[in-house]
Order: C-alpha cells, then sequence, then structure tokens
C-alpha cells in the first residue's frame, strides 16, 4: 500500500507538499516571474505560514526572495542615501540610532522572523523617554519603508503597543532635543528676573560681558541654538532686525553651516531693551563693533563656532545654578537654553497689537498652527483681547 502525500493548495498558484518521510521537510512550490520557484518548512504549521506570507508577497507584486534576507537589509535599507532627501543632521541622527540601538537586536534575525518583540527590545535600550520617543519615530518610518518595499508584510504587525519602559513610562521630553511640536505651560517659560540673572551669571563667571548679551539676544529674539551659534555680524541689520538664513549643525564630519529649521529664511527683531530695563540695542551695535563686519557674535574662547556641549556645560550650567534656576526631581533643570526661545514667542505675543501670524513669521515656525499648538494655551491676554474687541 502507497501512502499519499498531502498537497495543501493556496492562491498565486503556491503549494505545500508534506515530506515523504516522517523525518522530512515540507516543500513550498510556485512560479514567479516565468520561473519555477520553491522552499521548505519543518512542519505543516510553518509551511502554511511560509505559504501564506509568499501568497501576500506574490498578490502585491513583491518578489519573495527579499524577505530571505536579515533585518540587517531593512536597516540598510532605511538609511539607503539614494532613498531619501533627508538633511544631514537628521541623516546623522537616523544612522545613529541604527547602529546603536536598531542594528544590534534585528541585524542577524530573517526578516520574516521579526515581531513586536524584536522592536520592543529596541525601545527598551532608550535611557530616557526622549530618545525613547525618538526611537519609536525611527522605527515606525523604518517600518513603512519596509512595508513599501517588501521587506516586511503588513500582518507582521510589529510596532503596535511599543512602549518604553523606563522611569515609570512617563513621556518627558527633553525640549532640547524635540525643539518645538509640544504644548508650553507657564512652568516651562522663565521669568523676565530669571532670564537677567542668568544672563548676568554668565558674564560674571567667564568674565565676558557679551555672554550676557547672548542670553538676552536669544531669549527676545527667538533663535534656535543652531541659529544663534551660526549668527555673524553682517546678518544683524539696522531696525533691530536679524537675518536667519543659515544654522550650525554638528555632524558626524564636525561643525558646518546648513539652511535654517524647515529650510525656511526668516527675518526675527529684538526690542531697544528688556522688560528688565537692559539696553539691548546698545549691546548689540556694541558687539557689533567688536566683531568687524563678518565676525562671529558668539563665538568659543578660541574664536571659532561654539559646540552646543561645550556651551552648557561651560557656561549654561554653571551660569543657572548661580541664578538659581530651578531643578527638577530628578536634578534636571526645570528650563534649558530652549526655554529662552519661549521666552521670546511669549512676550512677543503679548505685545499690544501683535498678530500670531507675525509671531509665527519671526519663529520660524512652519505654520501658524504650530504657533498656536504651542503658545496660545500661556498668553491669557489674547482671550482677554477678543473678549474686549468682540464686545
Amino acid at each position: 500500500m502507497v501512502n499519499r502525500r498531502d498537497v495543501l493548495e493556496f492562491d498565486c498558484g503556491v503549494s505545500a507538499y508534506e515530506p515523504s518521510k516522517e523525518t522530512g521537510y515540507w516543500r513550498l512550490r510556485w512560479r514567479e516571474d516565468g520561473r519555477r520557484r520553491d522552499t521548505t518548512a519543518k512542519n505543516r504549521g510553518e509551511a502554511i505560514a511560509r505559504a501564506e506570507d509568499i501568497v501576500e508577497r506574490l498578490s502585491a507584486g513583491r518578489p519573495e526572495g527579499l524577505a530571505r534576507g536579515k533585518g540587517i537589509k531593512l536597516v540598510e535599507h532605511y538609511i539607503d542615501p539614494s532613498r531619501t532627501r533627508w538633511s544631514e543632521r537628521h541623516r546623522d541622527a537616523q544612522v545613529s540610532y541604527c547602529e546603536r540601538f536598531v542594528a544590534p537586536i534585528v541585524g542577524t534575525v530573517p526578516l520574516r522572523d521579526l515581531t513586536r518583540a524584536h522592536f520592543q527590545r529596541v525601545v527598551d535600550q532608550a535611557t530616557s523617554a526622549s530618545v525613547a520617543e525618538h526611537l519609536k519615530r525611527c522605527l515606525s518610518a523604518m517600518i513603512n519603508a519596509g512595508l513599501d518595499e517588501g521587506l516586511l508584510l503588513a500582518r507582521q504587525d510589529v510596532m503596535r503597543g511599543l512602549r518604553w519602559h523606563g522611569a515609570g513610562g512617563v513621556r518627558m521630553p527633553d525640549p532640547e532635543e524635540c525643539d518645538d511640536g509640544l504644548a508650553i505651560t507657564e512652568g516651562d517659560i522663565p521669568s523676565a528676573e530669571a532670564v537677567a540673572s542668568l544672563a548676568r551669571a554668565a558674564a560674571e563667571l567667564q568674565g565676558v560681558w557679551w555672554r550676557e548679551l547672548e542670553i538676552l539676544l536669544v531669549a527676545y529674539s527667538g533663535l534656535r541654538w543652531g541659529e544663534h551659534a551660526a549668527l555673524s555680524a553682517d546678518r544683524v541689520k539696522a531696525g533691530r532686525r536679524i537675518v536667519v538664513d543659515r544654522q550650525l549643525l554638528e555632524a558626524r564630519s564636525g561643525l558646518k553651516l546648513a539652511a535654517p529649521k524647515n529650510r525656511k529664511r526668516r527675518v526675527t527683531m529684538y526690542p531697544a531693551r528688556t522688560p528688565a530695563g537692559v539696553e539691548l540695542a546698545e549691546m548689540v551695535e556694541r558687539r557689533r563693533r567688536e566683531c568687524g563686519p563678518a565676525g562671529i557674535v558668539f563665538p568659543s574662547p578660541r574664536g571659532n563656532w561654539q559646540r552646543r556641549s561645550n556651551f552648557r556645560r561651560n557656561i549654561f550650567l554653571p551660569a543657572a545654578a548661580a541664578a538659581g534656576w530651578p531643578r527638577r526631581t530628578d536634578g534636571r533643570l526645570v528650563w534649558t537654553f530652549h526655554s529662552l526661545r519661549h521666552v521670546f514667542a511669549t512676550w512677543a505675543l503679548a505685545q499690544p497689537g501683535t498678530r500670531i501670524e507675525d509671531v509665527s513669521r519671526l519663529l520660524g515656525h512652519s505654520s501658524i498652527r504650530v504657533t498656536q499648538d504651542i503658545y496660545i494655551g500661556v498668553d491669557s491676554e489674547i482671550y482677554d483681547r477678543f473678549f474686549e474687541a468682540t464686545a
């Protein structure tokens, strides 16, 4: 008597054949691009799952062979320079995340075997909630790229439910890392007195008078870190205007100039004097005369561009401590250098007759909606003015 082998038929002409021997492998066969293809599976359940994968890929017009690689293929596809038009800064960040966190976990795992558990392990490596959030964005973009290319299948569902479990899983992004995008409360904004104290402390501790100007100008012009670090005297114009057409980036290859965030050239302004009464315009003119026509307004001690890490360690943190800036229970400062940008935004919004679209343009936001989402809740006077105007 001859034992009949079980044959399972699937869509797209995919068939799975039972092994002739008990210890043998299941064999899967189908036709693709006019050629006969085949692969194997260890048991009936694996054969069915593999056949379903093949059918899904064939139905989507994606070669089944794409899934035979390892996870490193997904990583390499994601950061492939020919696939995207990322800025150099964004590319450096994505490559760093991939090399530090993603590749060590998924690199050797077959693409078809990747699960949520692998990507959860990636997220769990994050050292802070902010890093975890950036990692999740990186993974989300990577997985979308993998789905488009056919390296992953939609039913693998590798992102659903990923959470960072460190520090109780509470998301507390660092504004200096996230830049704009999160709603700001009044507690996130230093007072005029706190800004003035920080500025004086920075100048006194360094013995450099213009360190006070540096803090005040950022606080009352809305410059981002890279924009202020790249500022040269020729970008400061008459009428208390500052042309913002570049920023300083710290890439792997070193410090370099690039277009501002969102690639938006803009002109911002600063007041003649600060709310605390400091003659800001006079300080700017004094510094311009010192710098010469195209000198760096706020250089490093050696006269070159400043590095953020050096400034934070040698100037900002000591000045914040001397000025008595508050700290959270975990020891981190409540306010950061980026908080100075929020000072400008809320101060500008509070000026009589100022329109939110004007402030959005001064800040270099991508849209007025961004300005509204971030700042509208902290300026109660907006509601008072609207109430009076519509009475």
